[in-house]
């Protein structure tokens, strides 16, 4: 009788750069993903609506550890407006709130969208995810609950046109930061153009470095039975990352982290690096490879998240 060896798999820890169906919310594609790989520890960076499609970034494994990094990239999203109507959703699923039979010229469009270049403020639509008193305001919204959410400061970086596809509809690019609603660039430029307006079609074209032409769809990865095929469209830990977010750290600073504790920045070689980064909270890498997601506070460095890879 021969035994089959005990073959023990590494874990997958990383990224898979998911093509969203239109039609799925970014949970139901999470649930998914967790069945076809047969991983518990999976999240997503930047909600998508089920409208929507496009580049949504999964982590896998340990690399749900960086998902704060990950959602903090600018993305990019080509969309629809539909003119001659306002929704309750700002999209095409919401109940029409106000009508128009007027519709813009390409001049008027050109004029009225240098108003969302850079930074503004944003009211974001009564559908969306924002907690108040701890409570989404889409579930609210469906109880019909009369919401007042507050402006939001956002920072377009282009909002153009791309083109004129007939007199009831125009195609647009947005690149932006995070917390920037695509539904409210949509119903602002209608309501400044007077003919009011909301979003029949959203892809989401990038998230940092994960685009549209490099992503997989969902049938792609159900196609994927075996380990070394899944291991292949895994991107590392630190695809996503952005090098600024990033500090290398010694070996021996690197032990003493993984172990938990608390390194003294006025030992380190890197401290003036350190002292420098605008933010208090980044990602430690050693020979490239992930260590901590660590906090300076009062000339310490205390990891928070240790990365177990």
């Amino acid at each position: 009788m021969h035994l089959k060896p005990n073959i023990v798999r590494p874990k997958l820890n990383g990224w898979i750069n998911l093509n969203k169906p239109e039609g799925f919310s970014s949970f139901k594609c999470v649930y998914i993903i967790k069945k076809l790989i047969k991983i518990k520890k999976v999240g997503h960076a930047g909600t998508l609506d089920p409208l929507a499609s496009g580049v949504l970034p999964i982590a896998l494994g340990e690399a749900t550890k960086a998902l704060r990094f990950a959602v903090e990239n600018e993305k990019t999203y080509t969309f629809i407006i539909t003119w001659g109507s306002e929704t309750s959703t700002d999209d095409k699923e919401g109940e029409i709130l106000k009508k128009s039979d007027n519709r813009p010229s390409k001049k008027a469009i050109l004029e009225k969208i240098k108003l969302f270049n850079g930074d503004i403020l944003q009211t974001p639509p009564n559908y969306s995810a924002i907690k108040i008193n701890g409570i989404r305001s889409y579930k609210l919204a469906r109880l019909g609950k009369t919401l007042k959410l507050n402006e939001r400061k956002i920072t377009v970086h282009n909002f153009k046109l791309l083109n004129i596809i007939n007199k009831n509809e125009a195609k647009f690019f947005v690149k932006c930061q995070k917390g920037t609603y695509v539904r409210s660039l949509a119903r602002d430029l209608g309501q400044e153009l007077g003919v009011f307006g909301h979003v029949s079609y959203l892809k989401r074209e990038s998230v940092g470095n994960f685009c549209i032409k490099k992503s997989i769809s969902l049938d792609q990865i159900e196609k994927l039975s075996h380990y070394s095929a899944k291991q292949d469209i895994i991107l590392p830990i630190l695809y996503p990352i952005n090098e600024n977010d990033i500090i290398e750290v010694s070996q021996k600073t690197s032990e003493n982290l993984l172990k938990g504790k608390k390194v003294i920045i006025e030992n380190l070689m890197d401290k003036t690096i350190i002292e420098n980064k605008e933010s208090k909270f980044f990602l430690t890498r050693f020979e490239g490879n992930p260590v901590a997601i660590c906090l300076q506070e009062n000339g310490i460095l205390l990891p928070k998240r240790v990365f177990n890879v």
